[in-house]
């Protein structure tokens, strides 16, 4: 089973001087939102990961339906990369929890704000090769 450090707010959890982990479902959570909010290229060792989100949605003149069209495409992409990342990480003998594989993409939702138009609410949820339902939302603005 892989692990990854825990992130809240930014910023790495510690409990009592330790460093905190995710596992299983709960990795796959920040999994999904890492490769979501990170700018595609923002990461010089994999430049390929990450997305077009925040550059597809913020700024972007188009008419609402558009821009949420464009931002569900965006993200179900990232998930499919996730999907793809993943495959790789087994393929090379890493052991990865079924509760940490996506095996399916169920909703993404993308709605605009009615009193600030430069913020975006996302909703993400799934399935796990563990048949347990994971979901995460975040907003995403030029604030």
């Amino acid at each position: 089973m892989s692990f990854d450090l825990k992130i809240q707010n930014g910023d790495l959890v510690l409990n009592q001087g330790a460093l905190q982990t995710v596992v299983d479902s709960e990795k796959l959570i920040q999994d999904i939102l890492k490769i979501l909010l990170t700018d595609i290229g923002g990461n010089p060792l994999q430049p390929s990961y990450g997305s077009y989100l925040s550059r597809s949605v913020i700024g972007n003149p188009l008419q609402n339906g558009a821009i949420t069209q464009i931002a569900k495409s965006q993200i179900n992409t990232c998930l499919v990369n996730l999907q793809q990342l993943q495959q790789l990480q087994i393929k090379s003998m890493q052991k990865v929890s079924a509760d940490e594989q996506l095996a399916a993409i169920t909703g993404i939702s993308v709605i605009r704000s009615s009193f600030d138009p430069r913020l975006f609410n996302i909703k993400v949820s799934g399935l796990t090769k563990g048949f347990q339902p994971v979901s995460t939302a975040f907003s995403l603005s030029t604030i």
